[in-house]
């Protein structure tokens, strides 16, 4: 059986895990528990009969930074040619307020590709928004582009469009109830109760992705440096995200 595989990305804390664990639900698909951007052979054999298979980075994979949507999608040279791929985005004044309370800085300029530090910066999550538009722009086919924010409205309909037009299999009532336990890291344990420590803490992520499906936006807390870079971004404004402070 030829395996139709799945990639979730975007950028930290857009909400591709929680969108993944609700696309793991899905009775013809196998979900890949630990991060990777890719589908490799190992996690093809552990796939069984499935019919799809879903891995999620919340960074984007180089190669999607590098080449864009259109080289990845359609052309046969790129790794990700015939994937289903969906990108989040959040609303950003939300989105680093949660960063900044995991323990890292936006602001700290770190270009080291292989320091994690560097996929949380301002920089990163601009080039993502670059793509993101693109892909609401283009309507490319298999290029699925949603927000974090409209997974709650509607009882998941964006969610259940994303799932029909790639034709997953699942029940209205995955919304509401949960047929497993979600793990980050197959290795962690999900606790009963909230983690006091939430700073690059598996455990915490591995409470909160069992916490109930809905939007966890909430008070803004970021500095006013970065606050400034966001609303002054061009790119910002075309996404027409808005500082929730100033929302009437």
């Amino acid at each position: 059986m030829d395996k139709k595989k799945i990639l979730i990305t975007g950028y930290p804390h857009t909400g591709t895990t929680i969108l993944k664990s609700k696309l793991g639900e899905c009775a013809n698909l196998h979900e890949c528990i630990n991060e990777c951007d890719y589908v490799y052979e190992r996690i093809i054999h552990d796939s069984g009969d499935k019919e799809f298979i879903l891995v999620k980075s919340p960074v984007l994979p180089l190669e999607i930074r590098k080449h864009k949507l259109n080289f990845n999608v359609y052309s046969e040279q790129s790794r990700y040619f015939g994937y289903s791929i969906i990108l989040t985005n959040r609303n950003p004044w939300n989105l680093f307020t949660s960063i900044i309370k995991r323990g890292y800085d936006p602001l700290s300029g770190c270009k080291d590709h292989l320091n994690s530090k560097y996929y949380h910066t301002i920089e990163e999550y601009l080039v993502m928004c670059e793509i993101f538009l693109d892909a609401l722009k283009n309507n490319y086919p298999n290029v699925y582009a949603i927000r974090y924010e409209d997974f709650f409205e509607n009882d998941g309909a964006s969610i259940k469009s994303i799932m029909n037009s790639i034709g997953l299999q699942y029940s209205d009532n995955i919304f509401q109830n949960k047929t497993k336990q979600y793990k980050i890291d197959s290795r962690v344990q999900v606790p009963n109760e909230k983690p006091m420590d939430i700073t690059f803490n598996e455990l915490y992520r591995n409470w909160q992705i069992n916490q109930p499906f809905q939007n966890m936006n909430g008070d803004v807390d970021i500095p006013d440096e970065l606050s400034d870079i966001l609303e002054n971004s061009a790119i910002i404004k075309e996404l027409e995200y808005a500082d929730p402070r100033k929302i009437k």
